[in-house]
């Protein structure tokens, strides 16, 4: 009996450290970092799934969902861009990174800075 209550209580507590680990995504590396391109676009990505930063001179806002692959971001502004949804896929190199876009097309390079 104590065989099985000691198996029991090992299994349980190996699927409890499972569910609490936090789940990779392709923008974790970014946390507590800055992309910043060459015309002064800054991008930040938080944890909490809301992204920020500023625009050809605008601050920007939304939320994002991401994928070990994949993140797709829905802006609340600016204005020209609330409601529409932009997926991508970083392509890293060193502390640059460029968003290949779905349509085939792909963002100016950012530096990742912090």
């Amino acid at each position: 009996m104590k065989n099985h209550f000691a198996a029991a209580t090992l299994a349980t507590l190996a699927l409890a450290g499972c569910a609490t680990e936090p789940s990779s995504s392709v923008v974790d590396q970014f946390y507590g970092k800055s992309l910043v391109s060459a015309s002064g676009d800054v991008f930040t990505f938080s944890p909490d799934g809301t992204v920020g930063g500023e625009i050809r001179g605008e601050p920007i806002a939304g939320e994002y969902s991401a994928t070990a692959t994949e993140v797709c971001s829905t802006y609340t502004t600016p204005e020209r861009l609330a409601g529409s949804e932009f997926c991508s896929t970083p392509a890293i190199t060193g502390d640059q990174v460029v968003f290949q876009r779905r349509d085939g097309s792909q963002s100016q390079v950012y530096t990742i800075k912090g």
